[in-house]
């Protein structure tokens, strides 16, 4: 942080205040012993105020069941703590609406913050987070900073902020770089100076890194972050990449699913054209959700599965296993897509696989299907044939499930001994069928093995299998790869518990 710069910003008498109202609010909220009735009266004495509050308390986005008629009663049914941060947010707005200036672009401003603040309401309801309202302001609030360091900078801020193109995300660091002091920190201190509670200041502080937040408020700021991301979703000219970052991060900070993501994103976007009106701003007009998702959908569909590994001349492969190298040493082009032992498709190809199916699955195709398959008895065969013979018998079993391989299937080699297979436009029944030929070919001889100067050895070889099918029938429960992998992991032990050579196949249950 530059601290010149910084107090360059700060003691700018342009920057924007806290209005008379607000800071009384503050004032008589910070006191425990205060009573309903003077926070009442204060926002009531403020006509435009009040009027704003209670049309904000009785609109749809907040459903009440029985309308409030006065600022106490809406006090009653929504607590203190909602109208203290509608009341602090109304006033703020306003003060801050009157520092518009032609050379900012104020709109895309207002835009991204409603956005950002009605999302992270919307999404700590969702995931009972709490502190719905300090989420809201906070996320509504949370670009402040760049209004201070506009009225501090002038065209030396939009000149930084011309180089983002447009792209909220590249702001901060460019901030960093040219200047040395981000926007988040500027909007913490100001929130600071107007004596914001901590739970403000902070999510305005960590909006672009929640995850660096105090534990203490990490809630809010996933909500105010993840608000961001929604924001972006609404706003990106091509907000499908980012509709899948939004899935994500919903799931891993605060286990949304991607269906309930999707009912999210439009009450997001039905609540942000509610709340412009009541704030009376303009946040022109931003994406549909349901376009979104329907050309997300449409992008997913059109990546070609199976996703094979480049292919690596054969002349190169044979040099590099059976070459003066260590055993089963492979070459860094082919170590991270091929397996050393098999030269099939590594694991991480299939799981390359594995996740674009189940993209593509909720994206409505289908269907997939994927077989586990590991040899019965093979930690017996390695210990009773030895290094050498082991190797050449995995090449074997490779070259065997490459006799599978076509435009619609893939083999993998997933572990030592261990298998799948990747199906595409393969129901249930063909995909069984597939695996049960398959298990009956290589059963039916032993297999010679001679390692290269050894003599050879016949080794018989038998597959259980734990079969899978992504499609319309189990679309709800694969929504995503770990689903699916502890599934079919399921079916696996079930045929080697079995006894083996044995398959079996996931049915889903039929719907009541």
């Amino acid at each position: 942080m530059n601290p010149e710069m910084l107090n360059r910003v700060l003691r700018c008498d342009r920057l924007p205040s806290l209005p008379a109202i607000a800071m009384r609010v503050i004032e008589l909220t910070s006191d425990p012993k205060v009573s309903m009735k003077e926070i009442a009266e204060v926002i009531a004495n403020d006509q435009g105020l009040s009027s704003k509050v209670l049309r904000t308390v009785n609109s749809s986005f907040y459903g009440l069941a029985k309308p409030c008629s006065t600022i106490n009663q809406s006090i009653v049914m929504l607590g203190m703590s909602s109208v203290k941060t509608l009341a602090l947010g109304f006033s703020l707005v306003s003060s801050l609406k009157k520092n518009a200036n032609n050379g900012f672009d104020f709109p895309t401003y207002w835009r991204r913050g409603l956005l950002t603040g009605v999302a992270a309401k919307c999404i700590s309801r969702a995931a009972k987070l709490g502190h719905e309202e300090e989420c809201f302001l906070a996320g509504l609030l949370q670009d402040v900073g760049m209004i201070a360091m506009y009225e501090a900078l002038g065209d030396e801020y939009i000149s930084v902020l011309a180089k983002t193109g447009g792209d909220h995300r590249q702001l901060i660091k460019l901030e960093l770089q040219e200047l040395e002091i981000s926007h988040a920190e500027v909007g913490a201190m100001l929130a600071a100076r107007w004596k914001l509670p901590p739970e403000l200041q902070i999510p305005i502080k960590f909006h672009e890194r929640p995850q660096a937040a105090p534990q203490d408020h990490i809630d809010c700021c996933y909500a105010v972050s993840l608000g961001n991301i929604a924001a972006d979703v609404l706003c990106a000219a091509e907000p499908s990449v980012v509709l899948k970052k939004f899935y994500a991060k919903c799931e891993e900070w605060c286990q949304i699913t991607p269906a309930k993501a999707d009912e999210l994103m439009n009450t997001i976007s039905q609540g942000a054209k509610e709340v412009a009106k009541l704030l009376e701003v303009d946040v022109a007009s931003f994406n549909d959700p349901a376009a979104v998702r329907a050309k997300a959908d449409e992008q997913l569909l059109a990546i070609t599965v199976p996703i094979k590994p480049d292919a690596a001349p054969a002349g190169d492969v044979v040099a590099t296993i059976g070459g003066s190298g260590a055993p089963g040493e492979v070459s860094n082009a082919i170590a991270g897509n091929l397996d050393p032992f098999t030269l099939l498709p590594s694991r991480v190809i299939f799981s390359q696989n594995l996740v674009a199916m189940v993209e593509q699955l909720q994206a409505g195709g289908g269907p997939f299907s994927v077989a586990l398959l590991a040899i019965d008895g093979f930690a017996d065969i390695e210990a009773e044939q030895g290094e050498a013979y082991t190797d050449a018998f995995l090449r074997l079993i490779g070259e065997e499930f490459r006799t599978l391989e076509s435009q619609a299937v893939i083999p993998c080699a997933t572990d030592r001994g261990s298998f799948a297979l990747v199906m595409t436009a393969t129901d249930r029944f063909t995909a069984t069928r597939m695996v049960e030929n398959f298990k009956a070919r290589v059963a039916a001889k032993a297999i010679a093995v001679k390692p290269p100067g050894m003599t050879s050895v016949e080794i018989a070889a038998t597959f259980s299998a734990g079969l899978v099918t992504l499609d319309d029938a189990t679309r709800a429960r694969f929504v995503s790869i770990d689903a699916v992998m502890d599934t079919a992991t399921r079916a696996l032990n079930a045929a080697q518990n079995a006894g083996s050579n044995v398959l079996r196949v996931f049915v889903p249950k039929a719907a009541a």
